[in-house]
């Protein structure tokens, strides 16, 4: 798992979001305050995946960290929209800054036997309810894959060669 500072620098990922300061609540400074217009598409993506990741992060944090991983995650998003839209895979993109900020990597479910990092978040979707076609829709990656990651399976892949 590389900290978000660390994949910020590696290549193919969104460079970090400057750092803005706000002006205090209250303070009169002769000007109207600023309002934020998101693109129609990171809209559109937030409306629909905002539960979904909101789901996830719960299954992981306590319910504020929850809601400021995922708020992190979509400011980030926001911050990179053009860089994340120009990418072969948006959803993919944007599905690992969840995973990134809510560090579900470095403290998963203790109860979930995955092989993968993909596999150990179908899981945690399939058992938030999640069928396979929106587990794909929402981590960017292929039905069939998601459909093979979440059915039972006699053998896990670390058990095939342990006989040799």
């Amino acid at each position: 798992m590389t900290s978000l500072k660390t994949r910020a620098t590696t290549p193919g990922t969104p460079p970090t979001a400057p750092r803005l300061r706000a002006r205090p609540l209250g303070r009169d400074t002769g000007t109207q305050p600023v309002g934020v217009v998101l693109p129609a598409a990171l809209d559109a993506f937030h409306t629909l995946n905002r539960p979904r990741y909101d789901a996830y992060a719960r299954a992981h944090l306590e319910p504020e960290a929850a809601q400021a991983a995922v708020r992190t995650a979509f400011g980030l998003l926001a911050a990179n929209w053009n860089y994340v839209i120009a990418q072969l895979s948006p959803a993919a993109i944007a599905w690992d800054q969840l995973v990134a900020c809510t560090q579900s990597r470095t403290h998963p479910l203790p109860d979930i036997d995955a092989d993968t990092p993909l596999q150990y978040d179908s899981l945690v979707l399939h058992r938030l309810g999640h069928d396979h076609d929106t587990i794909a829709e929402a981590t960017g990656r292929a039905p069939s894959t998601v459909r093979y990651l979440i059915a039972p399976h006699a053998l896990r892949a670390h058990q095939l060669l342990a006989g040799r």
